[in-house]
C-alpha cells in the first residue's frame, strides 16, 4: 500500500512507477491542491495517465 495526503503531481509521477508491484494505492493527493506545481502523470475518469517526458514525467510549473 502506498498513499498520499497532500502530495503534488512530482511524488504522484513517482508513485505511479510502482504501480504494478502495489496492491492498494492512494494518489489523488494531487486533486486536492488549489494549486499544483509540477504537472506529470495524471488521473483521468480514474485512469492513470502517464507524462511523455523521460524518468517520472513531472515537470515543475513556472511560477506567474
Amino acid at each position: 500500500m502506498v498513499g498520499c495526503m497532500t502530495e503534488s503531481t512530482v511524488g504522484i509521477s513517482a508513485i505511479a512507477h510502482l504501480l504494478p508491484l502495489l496492491d492498494y494505492v492512494d494518489m489523488d493527493g494531487a486533486l486536492l491542491l488549489a494549486e499544483d506545481i509540477a504537472t506529470g502523470v495524471r488521473i483521468e475518469g480514474g485512469k492513470t495517465r502517464f507524462a511523455e517526458r523521460a524518468g517520472t514525467g513531472a515537470l515543475l510549473t513556472p511560477k506567474s
